[in-house]
């Protein structure tokens, strides 16, 4: 892995290194290993024009992911340090499609897909919860205090049942005043991590388009906080950028 660095999205860290063609499970799970701090994921940056990139990503456990948020954040800083584009403002490729975002020092804004939700919730023993998709599968669950569970437990709950063949990320959520939602993540194919972009994207789309918070919202998990707000009928996220 050439020109690699070890960068931080609102806490989701990450490997970061120029793309040089495909990798295994097993190359992944070796560079995950052998780093010198604990990450989430790995990530190859492909230089696609003066205008895009594209981001290979897989988890630390070496499947492929359809979207990591925060990766792509990631993605975009990597991507204007090391003069890939012309500009601050570039399209970002994923495998759930092209996602513009825009560079402002540490601070790293993306127009992000709109997830879909089922209004029906979905009850698993005695947890319930709302199904949410943004191109990968969450499970919402509102709790009266998210740091008083125990999040492994519950996510083993979820889990066992045979409604998430392929696997499901988990957020475990409270909303507070001013549009403030404290959150934890269990994540699959990595456990509970300190953030995620896509499970914020779905809680806040969820509860805007549900009308229990307004169009403006912040996202509180352990790694930090992520904002995003409707704005014409586009949702935005942003949130910091930091080397490690």
């Amino acid at each position: 892995m050439s020109n690699f660095a070890f960068m931080s999205g609102t806490g989701n860290d990450f490997i970061v290194g120029e793309y040089e063609g495909e990798v295994s499970e097993i190359q992944i799970i070796a560079l995950v290993s052998d780093a010198e701090i604990d990450v989430d994921g790995v990530i190859f940056v492909e230089k696609l024009s003066n205008n895009s990139v594209k981001m290979h990503y897989y988890n630390n456990d070496g499947t492929k992911a359809e979207l990591c948020v925060n990766g792509v954040r990631c993605t975009a800083k990597y991507s204007i340090d090391n003069n890939f584009v012309d500009s601050s403002k570039f399209i970002v490729v994923a495998p759930v499609g092209e996602i513009p975002v825009t560079v402002k020092e540490n601070i790293v804004e993306i127009e992000a897909p709109i997830p879909s939700y089922n209004k029906t919730p979905l009850k698993i023993e005695d947890v319930t919860g709302i199904t949410s998709s943004v191109g990968n599968p969450h499970f919402l669950i509102n709790v009266s205090s998210v740091k008083d569970i125990d999040l492994p437990a519950l996510s083993k709950k979820v889990l066992s049942s045979d409604h998430f063949p392929d696997g499901v990320n988990i957020e475990i959520y409270e909303v507070l005043e001013n549009n403030f939602i404290n959150a934890r993540v269990y994540e699959r194919g990595v456990g509970e991590t300190d953030a995620c972009g896509s499970g914020a994207l779905c809680m806040f789309n969820y509860l805007s388009k549900e009308k229990i918070i307004g169009d403006e919202g912040i996202v509180n998990y352990p790694g930090g906080d992520i904002s995003l707000r409707y704005e014409n009928e586009i949702l935005y996220l942003s949130g910091e950028v930091r080397y490690l």
